[in-house]
């Protein structure tokens, strides 16, 4: 099989580790699983009849576990080791995850979301710190693309997938993501090389550490902003879109949309982008993702909410390749993990606050301003990475060697 991925578009002709192959199989396996974050709103609003003010705040339950799981994850890569953190944040994941569809009553069901949130992170600054590990720097940045694509190949499966089996069931959509966990789990045992002494160090440029690192929190904020936008894609726009009278599945193939797009145009603009300055690029995706929730604020059909995702995702195919890389590349030697966890955080902090913010402004002012207030939030957060444009080229040029 690698030999395939090897000549497809999206890999180019370098040919990686094996072990990375493990960790590119393990991903597109387990990201076939994706379906209880997308469609959580809906099985809480459907199953469960709540508000969309309610479903914001347990979702936003799932936020503050969320929050804590890269860091957390991130320490463990570095001390513990990244195949063992890797392995025990994807078998807690599918655990967690099958307590979700059995809770009987609202404050269980919080609880066990909660708990899901906690550990379905956990192993991907392990996963970061593998791709560290097992690839060389001048591949790193195109084996963060080729996760990248391989994920949004499982995610264009499960998106499709998950609107029908959300009507047969949603207890089916819990059972297939624990399923795919647990296979990752296992891939990764078998192939991925044993964890080495654990032990990292922070070193080579000195200082106490990610958490005291300036540059890592200000880039962190700007990616912050974008993936709270990101999860306005999994919280509000499929409440307006039920609002609106169209069915899950509408909503199955709208955001199925987003990976299908980064499959296509990912190798395409990779390579066009691949000579340009990464902050640049980096603050322009941002931008590029705000302006496409902006147009949301326009769609009252498929039609249009697929032109605004295929704007976003565009944006996000840039700030999804050049952050992981960026970060890994402003690390201290040894603590790839945590910068990695720290930087992930975002993401858990954008489930805890976008839900919140979301919701609340769509119950407030109605989704023509959600939309419009997004397009803002994504503007600025480019106008603040572009000014951080100086201090990351002379991080990474002290980096590098000679």
């Amino acid at each position: 099989m690698t030999d395939l991925i090897q000549e497809s578009p999206a890999t180019g002709r370098q040919r990686m580790p094996r072990a990375f192959w493990a960790l590119w199989t393990g991903s597109l396996l387990n990201r076939l699983g994706y379906l209880i974050q997308p469609f959580l709103a809906l099985f809480l609003s459907g199953r469960w009849h709540l508000s969309p003010g309610t479903v914001g705040l347990v979702l936003a339950s799932f936020g503050a576990g969320a929050v804590v799981s890269q860091p957390l994850g991130g320490w463990l890569a570095d001390r513990w080791g990244g195949r063992r953190t890797l392995v025990a944040g994807l078998l807690a994941t599918a655990a967690t995850a099958m307590t979700i569809p059995w809770a009987g009553t609202l404050p269980t069901l919080v609880g066990a979301v909660v708990l899901y949130g906690l550990a379905v992170d956990l192993y991907r600054p392990a996963l970061a710190a593998l791709v560290v590990a097992t690839v060389t720097g001048e591949q790193r940045a195109r084996a963060f693309g080729l996760i990248f694509w391989a994920v949004n190949l499982g995610s264009a499966v499960a998106g499709l997938a998950g609107g029908v089996m959300a009507e047969r069931g949603f207890v089916l959509l819990f059972a297939a993501d624990a399923a795919t966990c647990v296979i990752f789990a296992l891939v990764a045992v078998r192939l991925l090389p044993p964890d080495r002494r654990a032990g990292a160090r922070d070193g080579g440029r000195g200082g106490a550490g990610p958490v005291s690192d300036a540059l890592l929190w200000a880039v962190t904020g700007t990616f912050l902003v974008f993936a709270v936008l990101l999860v306005q894609a999994y919280v509000t726009m499929p409440l307006i879109m039920l609002d609106q009278g169209l069915p899950a599945t509408a909503y199955g193939l709208v955001i199925a949309v987003n990976p299908i797009v980064i499959l296509v145009v990912q190798p395409v603009l990779v390579g066009r982008l691949a000579g340009w300055p990464r902050m640049p690029v980096y603050a322009g995706s941002l931008a590029v993702t705000g302006v496409g929730f902006g147009l949301l604020a326009a769609a009252r059909d498929v039609p249009v909410y697929v032109l605004a995702v295929l704007i976003w995702t565009v944006g996000e195919i840039g700030v999804a390749t050049v952050g992981p890389t960026l970060v890994t590349e402003i690390a201290k030697p040894g603590s790839e993990g945590r910068y990695s966890g720290l930087f992930g955080m975002a993401y858990g902090a954008s489930s805890l606050v976008g839900p919140l913010v979301g919701a609340a402004v769509l119950d407030a002012a109605g989704p023509t301003t959600l939309w419009v207030v997004c397009a803002a939030a994504g503007v600025a957060a480019a106008a603040a990475a572009f000014a951080l444009r100086g201090a990351v080229a002379r991080r990474t040029a002290a980096a590098r060697p000679g």
